[in-house]
């Protein structure tokens, strides 16, 4: 069993009652965990694993694969105020997509996690505005090693990966200044 603590990131659907959910972990880097009956009424899981919560997971490693066996959570934060106003969820949720693109699955890196983890706590306690995206954009390159400042660092990141979630200047549209 492994134990550590991470952020939810991401949520897909497993059947007809499981979730397959993606961690940003402080001592794993990308996780993926198997949660069978997470969405079955009643579950224990039930209110405990929801987008941007921060969580202490206990996991069972897989033997093939990269899709761990979830045990148990202990929520430690569900970061309510990203769901007061759609611009934080929106400022959030594009955070998020932009490290699932750019960091590797079991890439174990603490500063991962210390980097999403801060800009979710951030978003939830100030009002959502461009130099938050800006700011994080910039520790990402940083942290990649693409950080220059002849470039901006979106641009940085989109000449390294190639490819980054969609939907960028629109929310850099709908942040105040």
């Amino acid at each position: 069993m492994e134990k550590d603590t991470g952020t939810i990131l991401r949520q897909q659907a497993l059947g007809e009652h499981g979730l397959i959910i993606t961690w940003c972990t402080a001592e794993h880097g990308i996780v993926r965990t198997a949660a069978r009956m997470a969405r079955k009424p009643g579950s224990e899981l039930s209110g405990q694993v929801d987008l941007f919560h921060e969580c202490e997971l206990l996991y069972r490693p897989a033997t093939q694969g990269d899709l761990h066996s979830l045990s148990s959570v202990n929520l430690l934060s569900p970061r309510l105020p990203l769901r007061s106003q759609l611009v934080r969820l929106r400022l959030a949720s594009y955070m998020a997509r932009l490290l699932l693109a750019t960091v590797e699955t079991g890439s174990a890196d603490a500063e991962w996690h210390k980097l999403i983890s801060g800009a979710l706590d951030y978003v939830a306690a100030n009002e959502p505005r461009r130099a938050i995206l800006l700011h994080f954009e910039k520790r990402l390159a940083t942290l990649h090693g693409l950080y220059s400042p002849a470039e901006a660092p979106h641009n940085a990141l989109l000449r390294h990966f190639q490819h980054l979630p969609a939907g960028r200047a629109e929310l850099l549209a709908s942040l105040p200044a």
